[in-house]
């Protein structure tokens, strides 16, 4: 089965996978202006000033905002040793769990991240540092990485419900299990069984 392409793919998911990209581009600009500073230092005795700072920033807003689309990749981390000892109706119970606390947690955290953002905002926070940036903006990135994780997660839960609605609990389990190792070798056979249960039979009304 060829892998799917990013038309394929729910808006949501789209974005999130904009995201990625987008995040991952400001880490090579930054990786090559962070050259271009040591070679300039290296043979000029000159720099930049605050490359170091922001590169802070930009890894913290790229990583965060990488995480919606590593909820619909199942590339975040899965301790599965006792899971794996029980049979699929109780593995299912499990992922469900798993699925709860994940969501729970990151909003918490996500919570407290808009929440941080909003009074750096309000009283006009600068760093400490001879940039003086104003700390809203990298924290509210930050934090709008936070919120879209937890509606990747909510998507990925709202899915997996209907899906249990319509008597397909095989294909919930496929959708909130974890990857195995042969899917990560593999990351397509795990985006297309993921798809095949997440998308809609407009014949009768199922995903399929």
């Amino acid at each position: 089965m060829s892998l799917p392409s990013s038309a394929k793919r729910p808006a949501f998911e789209r974005a999130a996978q904009i995201l990625v990209w987008i995040g991952g581009a400001a880490l090579i600009v930054m990786a090559f202006v962070i050259t271009i500073e040591a070679l300039m230092l290296k043979f000029f005795n000159h720099a930049f000033g605050g490359v170091d700072e922001i590169t802070k920033y930009v890894f913290a807003c790229a990583s965060s905002c990488a995480f919606a689309y590593a909820v619909f990749e199942k590339a975040n981390i899965r301790i599965d040793i006792v899971r794996n000892r029980f049979g699929a109706r109780i593995r299912l119970v499990f992922d469900i769990i798993a699925w709860a606390v994940f969501v729970l947690v990151f909003a918490v955290i996500a919570y407290r991240g808009v929440e941080l953002a909003w009074q750096s905002f309000e009283s006009g926070a600068r760093s400490i540092t001879p940039k003086r940036m104003l700390l809203f903006i990298p924290q509210g990135i930050f934090a709008f990485g936070l919120v879209m994780t937890v509606l990747a997660g909510l998507v990925i839960g709202w899915r997996a419900f209907r899906l249990l609605s319509n008597g397909r609990s095989d294909a919930a389990a496929t959708l909130l299990s974890p990857s195995s190792e042969v899917d990560r070798e593999l990351p397509g056979s795990a985006e297309s069984r993921r798809l095949e249960a997440a998308d809609t039979d407009t014949g009768n009304g199922h995903e399929r």
